[in-house]
Order: C-alpha cells, then structure tokens, then sequence
C-alpha cells in the first residue's frame, strides 16, 4: 500500500470492529488496505495489550507466500519503524510472528488446521483469515470447508471471546460462507449485522480510494471493463444479472425440489409461463421432488432430473428465457443441472 497523507483513502478496521461481532467480513476492492490496516491493528493490539492474532490462509502454499514481506508491507509504509519484526515458520510446527523477539501471532493453513488441537493460544484475540473468497482455477474450496473453520475457532477461543476477520474481494456472493449463515450484502449501506448482531458483514464503498484509482494508467486502462467494475468499484466479478428478478405475485405454487440440502419452491405464471425459483415454498404442497439420493426422506420424490416432468418446466423455461431466480446462490445451484439436462 502506498503512502498517503489521505487516510480516508485506505481501508479502516476501526469503525467494524465498533460492531463488536464475533463474525465480521469485509467485501472490499483491490488494493484498498484490508490486509495492511488488519496487520496493524492487530499488531497494535499486541503492543497495547498482548493480544496475540492467528493469520489463516486457505492452503500452506498460499501461506507460505504471503510470508514473504508479511511484516515489510508495513514498515515499508512507515509503521513500526522502531520495532523487530520477524517470521519463524516452520514445517513441522505452526509458524510464529515475532515482535521484539516476542510471540505476537501464529500463522495457520485452513487445509490442515486439524493439528491445532493439542494446541493452545490462550493469548489469542484476534484472527485473521484473508483471502477467504476465491475465483474459478488452481484453488478450490475446502469441503465442509466452514465447518472445519469454525473448528479452528472454537480450538482457539476455548470459550473466551475472540474477534474473528475475514478478508476478501468481490468474486461472488454465492460461496460457502454466505450460504452457511444465511448473509448477503448491505447494499444499501456498507454495514449489516446478522445473528443478534454476532456478525458483520461490511462491504467497503470507499469513494476517495476509487477517485485515484480510476485516475491512475491502470485506472484508465480497465475503465468501462468488467474488471474495471470489481477491482475498481468493488462490484462481483462473476455474478452477473442474468436471470435474476423477483417472483412475479401472479404465479402460483408448482413444485418444491430439495437441492443439496436446501428447499426451493418452484411457482409459475400460467398465463406468461415465466416459472421462478425461490426461497419461498408451499409445506403442504405434496410435489416434493429431489434428485441426489443423499436429500431423499420418506418425505420427498426421487427422480433423475433429465427424466423428470415436473423439472422439465423449469428446463423449457429456461430454454426461452423465461425462468427467474431471486438470489445468485438460487441461480449457481440450479443453472449447474440445467445445464447437464440440456447437453
């Protein structure tokens, strides 16, 4: 990050954390600080208090990069000047942040966070895990990932309160997280609070960092691209609107189909034919299909979902761009087979 004497311009942990969430994500464009102004305030803590962090990354690999210039990042901006900072890692064992010689963090991988538990971090207050959203590519999502995270938490805390951080940029909002707890994004604000306020979810607007930004030669060069748009204005980079709108009041209830543990009501205008997903179901409708044998109860229809009549609606639909999703987590989870219906 470079240096500024507009502190407006980079991101600011302070005003989050004035939440006092358990759980706070920050959805932020490119470049704008999130790493640099969490490594400081937790760096600050430690000095203030002796609270020490935990940095996670997804994999070892990426963990391994990002120790390099972990602490340089900062005093290369000017902060920490007077201080010792230093990285121990370790193959073997959990890596240590260093301050002065003494223990300030520990840096931990989410793929093998199952040797934490014969550990202790009884010092621990603040965690960080950056780079929690993740694009199409080398790099995929941990299965049960959140559950295996929450364990990391719950290794760390031993029933103290901690303050746990989740960085990312604006990839989609349909990811692990995001379905897990049942959050979206404050659109109409940069903050809102879920679960009695245990957590947070901020998604940076930062006009002055943007301003420069747009004005800089790179600036100029992705203007009025869809890159341009997330890692300038901080808009999704692969959620688009497609098929996205709200249920028509004139439709009426036509099926409910249980799709990787999750309901979904399926409702359809007659008259227009326009069908829509939707997070809204009939309980007493009887049409409850799925198509994987792991959501069958004695409750449910299971059927192959090419061979299947009442999904064929929902293909034809589709076909004439005439179906409509309410959310982009509806869409990713049933645009995947449509799609092996259709080819």
């Amino acid at each position: 990050m470079a240096k500024s004497k507009d502190k407006k311009m980079w991101f600011d942990l302070d005003r989050l954390l004035s939440y006092n969430a358990t759980l706070n994500f920050v959805i932020a464009e490119r470049g704008v600080g999130k790493t640099f102004g969490c490594k400081k305030k937790f760096l600050e803590r430690f000095i203030k208090s002796g609270e020490e962090f935990v940095y996670i990354r997804r994999y070892k690999t990426e963990l391994e990069l990002a120790y390099e210039g972990f602490w340089s990042q900062l005093q290369d901006n000017g902060c920490f000047d007077d201080l010792k900072l230093e990285v121990k890692p370790s193959r073997k064992k959990i890596t240590k942040f260093l301050c002065d010689g003494q223990v300030c963090g520990y840096g931990i991988p989410l793929s093998t966070a199952n040797i934490l538990k014969s550990s202790s971090f009884s010092k621990v207050k603040n965690i960080m895990f950056d780079e929690f959203l993740i694009d199409n590519g080398t790099y995929h999502y941990l299965r049960n990932e959140v559950i295996q995270f929450l364990e990391v938490i719950e290794t760390i805390a031993r029933l103290r309160d901690v303050r746990v951080v989740l960085l990312g940029n604006a990839i989609s909002v349909v990811n692990p997280y995001f379905e897990f707890f049942n959050i979206s994004l404050p659109y109409n604000s940069e903050y809102k609070t879920y679960q009695d306020g245990e957590i947070c979810v901020n998604y940076v607007k930062n006009e002055a960092y943007r301003e420069v930004k747009k004005n800089s030669r790179f600036g100029k060069l992705v203007a009025n691209t869809s890159y341009g748009m997330y890692a300038i204005d901080n808009q999704f980079l692969r959620d688009d609107a497609a098929f996205i709108s709200k249920r028509d009041p004139q439709a009426r209830v036509f099926s409910t189909i249980i799709l990787n543990g999750h309901k979904y009501g399926v409702w359809k205008n007659w008259k227009t034919g326009h069908v829509y997903i939707s997070k809204d179901f009939e309980p007493s409708n009887p049409c409850v299909f799925c198509f994987d044998l792991a959501d069958h109860t004695e409750e449910t229809i299971y059927t192959k979902a090419r061979n299947s009549t009442w999904f064929g609606a929902v293909i034809e639909a589709y076909k004439i761009g005439a179906l409509h999703f309410e959310s982009q987590q509806q869409k990713k989870a049933f645009i995947g087979i449509i799609g092996r219906c259709i080819i």
